[in-house]
């Protein structure tokens, strides 16, 4: 019987340019003992997670791109944090749903979108 939701893994040809990246936008990433080779965004003790393999040693990921939506306290102020880091990112726009949201894709070509 299923338990809980794990993971969803992405890979990456440079997973170490990617774990710099999603960690200057603040998104809490988790690396083990400077492996960049299954490294994390979230918490596996914390539920859901996604898991970034090294593509030069275990292949392309055939879920393709994927969407990874974190949460804030401000999207405002996240996205003005964001683009004073260097990022050049479309500003947060309303969605159908009524909330705000910043959408942007990071280096490999995964849409980011910030809640």
């Amino acid at each position: 019987m299923i338990k809980n939701f794990q993971c969803v893994n992405i890979s990456s040809k440079d997973p170490k340019a990617l774990a710099d990246f999603y960690t200057a936008i603040g998104a809490p990433v988790s690396v083990e003992d400077g492996c960049y080779d299954g490294w994390n965004i979230g918490s596996p003790d914390k539920g859901g997670y996604v898991c970034c393999w090294d593509e030069n040693r275990w292949g392309k990921s055939t879920a393709g791109f994927v969407t990874i939506v974190l949460n804030c306290d401000d999207v405002q102020r996240t996205y003005e944090e964001i683009r004073a880091k260097g990022f050049d990112i479309d500003p947060p726009r309303t969605a159908e749903w009524g909330g705000k949201e910043l959408t942007f894709k990071d280096p490999d070509g995964n849409i980011v979108m910030i809640l």
